[in-house]
């Protein structure tokens, strides 16, 4: 309880969260755009990161057995998984980017902003690879992604989504490399 009102920790939570019963607060991010911030379920993000599998161990013969046994000590293997955790972190922030931040207004009507990140690709900054530049899921994607969403943002839909502290600085340090 703070101070002389009586509320329980579930209000309390709320309020602090915007989850209030009109629904949820519009926030205005660093671009200026109006946005909806919405929790990500968790088998979302399980559906989305179980799609990067971890690699195979190299094998290696064991001359004293007389058998091939993996080696999950191999320096390229422990880099390898690495990696994959890696790629599923920013796989998880992906599909927090895509499903818990709703732009209000939608994209914004000048391109500048995929100009600049076609910039970026041509200059060996970033690969956009993949992308349907065409698709108006894979713009807004990018949008989000690259521009719009910033780590701050990241952490208050992963609080919404109920996922802990540690989790979000391994996401972040992810999101921030990518």
């Amino acid at each position: 309880m703070r101070g002389n009102t009586k509320s329980s920790a579930a209000v309390e939570t709320a309020k602090m969260l915007n989850l209030r019963s009109e629904g949820p607060a519009e926030i205005t991010l660093s671009t200026g755009d109006k946005a909806i911030l919405k929790p990500v379920t968790a088998s979302l993000i399980d559906a989305v990161t179980s799609r990067i599998e971890d690699p195979k161990p190299p094998m290696w013969y064991n001359e004293s057995k007389g058998t091939e046994e993996p080696n999950p000590s191999h320096p390229d293997y422990l880099q390898a998984i690495d990696d994959a955790n890696r790629r599923r972190g920013i796989a998880a922030m992906d599909a927090m980017v895509m499903f818990g931040v709703e732009l209000v207004d939608g994209l914004p009507e000048s391109e500048k902003w995929l100009d600049t990140l076609k910039y970026m690709e041509k200059r060996g900054m970033l690969s956009l690879e993949g992308y349907d530049l065409k698709d108006p899921l894979d713009l807004e994607f990018l949008y989000k992604r690259f521009v719009a969403v910033d780590t701050n943002i990241i952490a208050k839909v992963s609080e919404l989504s109920g996922i802990s502290s540690a989790e979000v600085e391994r996401a972040e340090a992810s999101f921030q490399s990518d």
